[in-house]
């Protein structure tokens, strides 16, 4: 693991919570469904643009989505998708930094045992939508996660996504050493293709109908040492872990909430009070009242959302003003120009040669 790919995760700033009844999800986690979209040649644009799930907060990682949101987008591409096992393909596709922080504080242990030890105490980072369980029994250790989505669908692709992508990851932490005693899940038992495809991807006997989704190995495999990070980098990722769950954890303000819609919703030219409103589940009415009784407007933080924004993409030297005025909803660049001015007193060009001589 070099320096220069965890340093990408050493970020200062904290990871956004748009926590709900069903948790959040972060963006690592997201785009491993979507590459098996893209692969599988899956026109989700319009179901993206449905949710507000743009390409700038896809490629933001230390971003995430509400948990609604995350299953509302995996329920319409198993629409999309013609594969019945669609979550435990996406597993393929797992990598570090699917894990977030996670995925690199488990690079750093000594042995599998002690990587497995740090999923709980860090798998907020990730999401949300369920958690995870150990238990020892004699000669064997099981690891098994319960999912709170409710859309049965949904909850078992997400389970054959979460148990597949550990195993997946496993392997490689381990130079694919070692294997499953078996895999229970609480499906019920799919066609002979089906389970030949579970067979596959677990390498082991699979059991459905049962009463928990959980993998069970031997505890000789605890002992197997990771080659694969740097061991002196562990405290420093997971004193950055802890400070990032300690941002999860504080509730967002009301207007903090809007302001993250908005960042969502920024590039969709005329997002207007009624979007917002709609996405919230509430009245125009009510969500002027509610930002009012926290000194805020809707015109106040469009422009302060649009404003900070607008200045990280003119730092970017390599965007163009047609570019800028796209990623801020804006029709044509004379109209960014005029209100780019009206906030700042400088033109964006007087602003990008000030901040970049």
């Amino acid at each position: 693991m070099t320096k220069s790919l965890v340093t990408k995760y050493l970020v200062t700033k904290p990871l956004t919570n748009t926590s709900n009844a069903l948790g959040q999800a972060s963006i690592p986690a997201v785009n491993q469904y979507l590459e098996l979209a893209q692969l599988q040649q899956l026109e989700t644009k319009a179901l993206l643009n449905e949710l507000a799930i743009t390409d700038e907060l896809l490629a933001d990682h230390d971003k995430n989505i509400s948990g609604d949101k995350f299953q509302q987008l995996i329920a319409g591409l198993l629409k999309l998708s013609q594969d019945e096992l669609f979550g435990l393909h996406t597993a393929q596709y797992v990598q570090p930094g699917s894990y977030s922080v996670l995925g690199f504080i488990m690079m750093s242990c000594e042995t599998l045992g002690e990587a497995i030890t740090k999923i709980q105490p860090f798998e907020k980072l990730v999401g949300d939508m369920g958690t995870t369980t150990l238990a020892q029994q004699e000669n064997s250790l099981s690891i098994g996660w319960s999912c709170i989505f409710p859309d049965q669908e949904v909850r078992r692709h997400m389970i054959d996504n979460v148990l597949a992508s550990w195993l997946t990851f496993a392997r490689y932490l381990t130079n694919n050493k070692g294997k499953p005693i078996k895999v229970l899940l609480t499906r019920p038992e799919p066609n002979l293709e089906q389970c030949y495809q579970y067979q596959k991807v677990f390498n082991c006997p699979v059991i459905f109908n049962q009463q928990s989704n959980e993998i069970i190995f031997n505890k000789s495999l605890l002992t197997l040492p990771l080659n694969k990070g740097n061991k002196q980098l562990l405290p420093t990722l997971e004193q950055h872990a802890q400070q990032l769950i300690s941002g999860l954890q504080q509730p967002l303000s009301f207007v903090q909430h809007c302001q993250q819609l908005l960042e969502q919703n920024l590039s969709v030219e005329k997002t207007t009070q009624q979007d917002i409103a709609r996405q919230l589940n509430i009245s125009t009415k009510t969500l002027q009242r509610r930002l009012k009784a926290e000194n805020s407007n809707f015109k106040t933080l469009l422009n302060n959302v649009r404003l900070t924004k607008a200045k990280e993409c003119l730092d970017d030297l390599s965007l163009t003003g047609m570019n800028i005025s796209q990623k801020l909803g804006f029709a044509e660049s004379r109209s960014f120009y005029r209100w780019f001015q009206k906030q700042t007193g400088k033109t964006p060009g007087q602003y990008r040669k000030e901040n970049n001589t």
